[in-house]
């Protein structure tokens, strides 16, 4: 990942933020020259395409992630949210959020990783399993899963939280990580 992509999401995951609740993200008041959504297949973002899931920009995860993850870290690091989004497929909702720990060397992004999935394996009250390859942590329980994985760097090592129907998530996830850029 190089930067000037990485300087788009985040204006987008700002236009997201700021943009009125009820408002759709195709509406008038979103720009024409900054994509809220994209068709099934296609890429958002620093998201690839995968095929039968459609994105849209969507902060609604973010609060309770960040305040969860940054109350986990309790003052050693703050998240910051790369790009948010959700992506359907059919009537199932998987939300994404990429992140990262600006300021943090290798070492210390994965401490902190490390921290946030303990803490919601201790919330969701249920281990993770090493799974997709070996390329992500799996937290399942009540029908849903939570998939926690490395996804590549900006100025620092960038994670990806996925959360969703049981089937749904996984399969995104494989798609988002199996992707060739």
């Amino acid at each position: 990942m190089n930067l000037r992509p990485m300087l788009g999401i985040v204006a987008i995951t700002i236009l997201a933020a700021c943009s009125s609740p009820g408002a759709p993200a195709g509406s008038p008041s979103a720009s024409a020259s900054i994509v809220l959504a994209a068709s099934p297949g296609e890429r958002l973002g620093a998201l690839p395409g995968v095929e039968g899931f459609a994105y849209r920009a969507s902060s609604v995860a973010v609060a309770g992630f960040v305040e969860g993850a940054n109350a986990t870290l309790d003052g050693d690091a703050e998240v910051e949210i790369v790009q948010a989004s959700v992506a359907s497929r059919g009537d199932e909702d998987v939300s994404i959020i990429a992140f990262t720990f600006p300021g943090a060397d290798d070492t210390q992004s994965i401490d902190y990783f490390a921290r946030i999935i303990d803490d919601m394996e201790d919330g969701l009250q249920a281990g993770s399993e090493r799974g997709l390859g070996g390329s992500a942590y799996l937290i399942t329980a009540h029908g849903q899963t939570v998939v926690l994985a490395p996804f590549g760097r900006a100025d620092s090592l960038v994670f990806l939280f996925l959360a969703g129907p049981v089937g749904p998530t996984e399969d995104l996830a494989t798609g988002i990580l199996g992707a060739e850029e």
